[in-house]
């Protein structure tokens, strides 16, 4: 953890790396699938849910009815696993099979990390496969890791400081087998399509200039979108075969909009933002008179998303389990946890802090990234903290990635993301033994 930066980490400690991410995830995921463990959350909904809509289609194969089925998402995870279950493998190695995708998420993750801090990356990676949001699916079957997956490889290419036709080709057609994973995810369309505006590196306007060179910038960016068209045209059949956005079983359970989702998100940031509190101070002190106008500003945000929807503990209203378990031990006013509020105005000042660390491209790239993000997931009415976190350590760990200031501060983010995985794992470990047996 002492040892000097390294500007250009060798191809074999960035391999080494990748592979110890893999024999991480192997070990965490396949331990528990071997344990033959059937309890909590991620058990029951594999067995009353996936399960099921997978050994549906492996019945009907090779024309699976895909109107109705036992999954609230798309049925490309399903569809993909019906093959091995119709060619007899049981529960258990139809686990192992699934597990790929929390795999190669980690080793995905993993590589881009190694490129600035090499070994490093394992540590850093670490809080991933600690969360229980990404654990559990690498256990149970549950397809959220398999769009996480694609969400990351878009997320990636959107990144990269070059930009052209083919950029934007590939994460389309990434998109349209996200689309298949999970339909929510259609959201990081917006990425792309903001990818192209910005264009290059070189071609990143300032805020003033956000819509200089009108012309280059809309024709790259009806390029974009004519190139997520497909998968915009997949959902669309979905929806027109379900009569909805969920297949009908589920479409009484999932209507939104859920105005505490924005703030709850915040939330969660500023919890996650604490474990790099040396970093994150540091830097809020090098910014608070150059970027005092943002600051104030996204505090005031942080203010009305926390201050405007309820905020108390509610099943009904879909504010449950998660870091909701804790807002409830709390005294509410006027159905408001302050809390909630806090943390809602703590997680909008550390976005700030965050984006301050990335360059200017990233910044925009994480802007609109968490907007269309939040946009997306207020439409749910389930305000789950299992829909958000994957996505808040994913940024999380990519800026510590790309961030000069990061490197020079490499024992600290590496203690902070050793840190933040034990507070993680034990969450994961607890729900584990406190978990019961799926009925």
């Amino acid at each position: 953890m002492n040892t000097p930066v390294e500007p250009h980490p060798t191809r074999s400690a960035r391999l080494f790396a990748l592979l110890g991410a893999a024999l991480l995830g192997a070990i965490v995921c396949w331990g528990m699938i071997f344990s033959g463990n059937l309890s909590g959350r991620g058990a029951a909904d594999d067995f009353n849910y996936h399960w099921i809509a997978i050994q549906q289609f492996a019945q009907q194969l090779p024309n699976p009815d895909l109107s109705d089925y036992a999954s609230a998402t798309t049925p490309g995870y399903h569809l993909i696993l019906a093959i091995p279950t119709r060619l007899g493998l049981n529960h258990q190695m139809i686990q192992l099979i699934a597990s790929a995708w929390t795999i190669g998420l980690l080793m995905l993750i993993a590589w881009a990390v190694s490129k600035r801090f090499g070994l490093g990356a394992i540590l850093i990676t670490l809080p991933m496969i600690a969360s229980m949001y990404v654990f559990y699916p690498g256990v149970w079957l549950l397809p959220d890791n398999a769009s996480w997956v694609g969400v990351l490889a878009i997320l990636l290419i959107a990144l990269r400081p070059n930009q052209s036709w083919k950029s934007w080709l590939i994460t389309s057609v990434i998109l349209i087998g996200l689309v298949w994973m999970r339909q929510i995810h259609i959201w990081i369309a917006g990425v792309i399509w903001l990818s192209a505006w910005l264009g290059s590196t070189e071609q990143t306007p300032s805020i003033k200039a956000l819509f200089s060179d009108p012309i280059e910038r809309v024709g790259r960016t009806f390029i974009a979108i004519a190139c997520t068209i497909p998968a915009f045209m997949t959902l669309a059949w979905f929806v027109g075969m379900w009569g909805g956005l969920v297949p009908p079983t589920f479409q009484d359970m999932h209507q939104g909009p859920n105005l505490a989702t924005p703030g709850y998100i915040l939330a969660q940031l500023s919890i996650l933002s604490v474990f790099f509190a040396p970093l994150m101070w540091k830097r809020l002190n090098e910014i608070r008179t150059t970027h005092l106008r943002w600051i104030l500003l996204a505090m005031f945000v942080g203010l009305i998303v926390g201050v405007v929807p309820h905020s108390s503990y509610s099943y009904d209203a879909g504010r449950y389990s998660g870091w909701w378990n804790i807002i409830n031990k709390v005294p509410t006013i006027a159905d408001r946890s302050p809390i909630f509020i806090v943390g809602s105005i703590a997680g909008a000042l550390s976005l700030v802090v965050w984006l301050s660390l990335s360059s200017v491209r990233d910044a925009w790239i994480w802007t609109g990234l968490m907007v269309a993000f939040i946009l997306a997931q207020s439409a749910n009415h389930a305000s789950w903290q299992r829909y958000h976190e994957p996505m808040l350590l994913i940024m999380i760990i990519l800026i510590l990635s790309r961030s000069e200031l990061s490197l020079q501060s490499r024992r600290s983010v590496l203690i902070g993301s050793v840190l933040l995985s034990i507070m993680l794992g034990a969450i994961s470990v607890m729900s584990i033994i406190n978990a019961q047996p799926v009925q």
